[in-house]
């Protein structure tokens, strides 16, 4: 360091110093936005998340616009304007976010494969399903690579497959990828688990619309059984398998059983207004 130092005049020393300490106090700054965004977004306050990690995103640029700081905070900024259903911001943030982190890590590392499902994820939620099919297939690839094919991101991704089949009303490519994703949840947490329910819940409505009536009953069951213990009697979640449920069983002529299945429905809309 001495050695290094030893041609430098004093007033050159003193400005590199002093841009290292304004280096250190943009990443101070930045790291504590993200930390109070990441805080807040916890608390399910969104709108104070979303305007922190547009501030800490400013100072992250100041680093450069390729800097992998820009990057995470991009994909932050993603998550919270999904989490508002701002699907449309959401996914120009990952957008963003993957190309600068394709570049800095390389586009077979654990971080691109996380904004590929992410990205994949918003557009089946914006009801993009064609367009989510390529991102969530590249996670799935990806993370069978890095993680394994029995790991729970890869499970997420297939069932992000199954889903945006669904979406695209195709049944059988639908139904494979969510028993696929089921199994894999199934093995990993048990069966009372939410995201293995959530699985097994959509692929009731799949077994529903191929016609596989007593598949269908089964399944809406035993996702109406993982619900109520995993989200709770008056979840959303519970009420949206149940009225999917009602819909089947008065296919099946069974009316009581699905008036039953609605006016739990509505006690629980009601006690959630």
């Amino acid at each position: 360091m001495i050695r290094l130092f030893r041609g430098l005049s004093l007033p050159i020393l003193a400005l590199a110093f002093a841009g290292w300490c304004v280096a250190d106090d943009v990443e101070d700054a930045w790291k504590n936005m993200v930390m109070q965004a990441l805080y807040a977004a916890g608390s399910n306050d969104y709108a104070r998340a979303e305007q922190l990690l547009v501030k800490a995103l400013h100072e992250a640029e100041r680093f450069g616009p390729s800097d992998p700081r820009v990057g995470s905070t991009l994909n932050s900024l993603g998550l919270v304007y999904r989490s508002q259903r701002k699907f449309g911001p959401a996914a120009t943030s990952f957008q963003r976010s993957l190309a600068i982190l394709e570049e800095a890590y390389g586009a077979e590392s654990l971080d691109v494969a996380n904004i590929n499902y992410n990205i994949g994820s918003t557009l089946v939620d914006d009801g993009k399903y064609g367009q989510a099919l390529q991102f969530l297939q590249k996670s799935m690839d990806l993370y069978t690579r890095i993680l394994g094919g029995q790991s729970l991101k890869t499970a997420a991704a297939v069932c992000g497959i199954g889903e945006s089949h669904r979406g695209l009303k195709a049944w059988g490519e639908a139904e494979k990828n969510l028993k696929r994703c089921a199994e894999i949840r199934e093995a990993d947490g048990g069966i009372v688990n939410k995201e293995f329910g959530d699985a097994m819940s959509s692929l009731a409505v799949v077994y529903q619309q191929e016609g596989k009536s007593a598949q269908a009953d089964s399944t809406y069951k035993l996702a109406e059984g993982i619900r109520e213990k995993t989200y709770g009697i008056m979840s959303q979640e519970l009420a949206d398998t149940l009225e999917a449920h009602a819909s089947l069983l008065k296919q099946l002529g069974r009316e009581k059983d699905a008036e039953r299945n609605m006016s739990l429905v509505n006690a629980i809309r009601r006690r959630r207004k």
